[in-house]
């Protein structure tokens, strides 16, 4: 969850200090004071588009930093990514900041390690999900709706979604050279040509299966010994070289042998005679003994080129013809029985029209199979939207997903055979209407929420935003959103930025945004509430006014929630 934020020079705040809680935690504060700017605070850290207009009047950049504890994170996929990108955890805690430069530029970091944009999202999205206004406009997208579905379907559609599209590219690949064949009369001759260059070059290139990892482990193991082989060399240079001047064995040997003759002069010398003699012999084994362990390594000063030779013509050919040694091989194996074909005069058109007749059976069978999960998990979505509806004061909405099948000269999409979309009736009796006819935007925000709260129960990411989801909503309706956020921030924790008492009310943790003008400039301030500032403010938010018998209310309402 995120336990620390800090924003400075960014737009009116100068610098403030934001440590949120477990549970649902409120912001609130006069028009204008910046309560949105938190959220674009935490959005740029997040990877949102940067722009120099958020850096404060007179500053030259604009920093925010939000310290997130991921310790009860269970993702084995946000670790992978973590790990792909060389970032380590600080005892569970992750640091994501983010500068704007007054040149436009930003720079993003995770625990102090530089990283892209597109990285940072990848991250962030694992921790934080922001519901605002942008969101609410985006359910009115029927092109969202169907990602919307196989999220809340989780890695079965997924999975599902995937086969799909590979069986569509197969199928668009035999289409697209059909009409190749069709529209040019050289294509066999230009075929031909490519693939008996690619089979020249797969078959001389003669990869096996399972050797690229030998590849990879014999270079790592060429790099340890080049380090060992050269150490062992200068040793064995520095004990015995052939250069013009004595080695320092040699030395020792005859430093020996003239020790040995003075020795026989001059008793007295015979002990150093015989130290001499000692190092000598010791000497002379330990470059044996060096000799001797080069000899058994056997090291090849040329393997090394030669593996980092094959390694780059193996990325040569995948790059060309598939992401594995199997599959380019394979490649060459199609390679080989299509240029049979064309040798032996077969009609190639006529067999890529039958190839198609049969993808497109396989891709058909995919799509209806995927249609079918869709339906299934369509049911569930519905079922669970509407009880959200109907404890958001809404109890005779209606929910539904509408699934049109495609014409069928626009049969397969992307994303399917069906073209899905949400549709919402308010009240008893009246047909459901697609989203964007939703005119109301207490409604809109409800339905969101909804949406969002169904969502975010699969995705279980752990910190939830909403900004101003209480936008056209007042009276029971709003008491019903505080409900919700409340409970919705026993398995999250929830940030909220509100205009509403009843939202205001229900927070386990408060803060109230300010903002003062002193020497022309405008300077905002967060401070954290406490029971009686709580009191206070919720009770501004009720009536604008700090009458006893507005405290009274605003006390009682707090009351309600506990």
């Amino acid at each position: 969850m995120l336990v620390r934020l800090e924003i400075r020079d960014f737009a009116v705040i100068s610098n403030i200090v934001f440590e949120p809680g477990k549970g649902l935690n409120v912001i609130s504060g006069e028009t204008g004071a910046g309560k949105s700017l938190i959220v674009d605070a935490i959005g740029l850290i997040l990877g949102a588009k940067a722009s120099r207009n958020l850096i404060r009047t007179g500053s030259p950049s604009a920093f925010a930093e939000a310290v997130f504890d991921c310790a009860d994170i269970s993702d084995g996929e946000f670790s992978r990514i973590l790990e792909d990108n060389g970032i380590e955890e600080d005892e569970g805690m992750l640091i994501l900041s983010r500068t704007v430069y007054d040149s436009g530029k930003s720079v993003a970091r995770v625990n102090g390690t530089s990283v892209t944009n597109g990285i940072l999202r990848e991250i962030s999205s694992r921790l934080v999900d922001i519901h605002g206004q942008h969101d609410t406009q985006a359910i009115f997208d029927e092109g969202t709706h169907v990602k919307m579905l196989d999220r809340f379907a989780g890695d079965k559609l997924v999975d599902l979604h995937r086969e799909y599209v590979n069986s569509l590219q197969a199928f668009k690949d035999l289409v697209v050279r059909i009409k190749e064949i069709s529209s040019s009369p050289d294509y066999l001759d230009r075929r031909r040509e490519y693939l008996e260059f690619a089979v020249g070059e797969i078959e001389a290139a003669s990869f096996k299966d399972g050797e690229e990892e030998e590849l990879h482990d014999t270079k790592k193991k060429l790099s340890s010994n080049e380090v060992l082989f050269e150490s062992l060399t200068n040793a064995q240079n520095c004990l015995s070289s052939e250069d013009s001047y004595q080695s320092p064995m040699q030395s020792l040997n005859l430093a020996s042998r003239e020790l040995q003759k003075a020795a026989q002069s001059d008793e007295s010398l015979k002990e150093i005679a015989e130290r001499a003699k000692a190092l000598s012999l010791d000497l002379d084994a330990l470059a044996s003994d060096i000799d001797k362990v080069l000899a058994e390594r056997n090291y090849d000063e040329g393997l090394k080129e030669r593996v980092e030779r094959r390694i780059g013509l193996l990325y040569e050919l995948k790059a060309k013809y598939g992401a594995t040694i199997a599959d380019i091989n394979k490649f060459a194996a199609d390679s080989k029985a299509e240029l049979d074909a064309i040798e032996k005069n077969k009609d190639i058109l006529q067999e890529l029209k039958k190839q198609r007749s049969v993808k497109e059976k396989e891709l058909l069978k995919i799509a209806e199979e995927l249609s079918s999960e869709r339906k299934v998990f369509a049911k569930k979505l519905e079922k669970a939207i509407t009880k959200e509806l109907s404890d958001l004061e809404m109890p005779g909405a209606v929910f539904e997903v509408s699934f049109v099948r495609r014409e069928k000269a626009k049969f397969f999409s992307a994303s399917g055979i069906d073209d899905l979309s949400f549709r919402f009736s308010a009240n008893p009796g009246q047909e459901a209407r697609p989203l964007s006819a939703i005119v109301s935007g207490g409604e809109a925000s409800r339905i969101m929420l909804a949406v969002k709260n169904v969502l975010s129960r699969v995705d279980l990411i752990p910190t939830l935003i909403f900004d101003e989801i209480d936008t056209g909503v007042s009276g029971k309706a709003s008491l019903a959103i505080a409900n919700k956020l409340k409970a919705i921030s026993t398995d999250h924790q929830v940030l909220c930025v509100t205009h509403t008492a009843q939202i205001a009310a229900a927070s386990d943790r408060g803060f109230v945004l300010t903002k003062n003008v002193a020497g022309g400039n405008t300077e905002t301030k967060c401070t954290v509430l406490d029971a009686g500032a709580k009191i206070g403010e919720v009770s501004r938010l009720l009536s604008g006014s700090d009458s006893d018998s507005s405290l009274r209310l605003a006390d009682d309402l707090i009351k309600s929630f506990c």
